[in-house]
């Protein structure tokens, strides 16, 4: 089942691949990905679908350990119900086909 999370992070270099790292080490396929910076530059957005590999995975250990990464601040997850949903980041939509 697809799934969507939600990063809001601090924007560092290196932030994104050790987010991005730790989704796919943990047995997740990022399927989609939609950024956006804060207006101040110091903090981002991150919307992902992701699909993992077999059911033995489950999105809410891994949304605990993203959260213990070094300048993440919030996480939030959702079933991704229909294929061709919008993600809405930061006031913008952007269609996942």
């Amino acid at each position: 089942m697809k799934e969507k999370v939600f990063i809001e992070y601090d924007v560092a270099e290196g932030a994104v691949i050790r987010m991005i790292g730790l989704i796919e080490r943990r047995g997740f396929r990022v399927a989609r990905i939609a950024m956006a910076e804060q207006p101040c530059g110091r903090r981002g957005t991150l919307a992902l679908e992701i699909v993992a590999y077999d059911e033995g995975r489950d999105v809410e250990i891994l949304a605990l350990q993203l959260g213990r990464l070094p300048g993440v601040n919030r996480i939030s997850h959702e079933a991704a119900i229909a294929p061709g949903a919008f993600f809405q980041v930061a006031g913008n939509q952007e269609q996942a086909a």
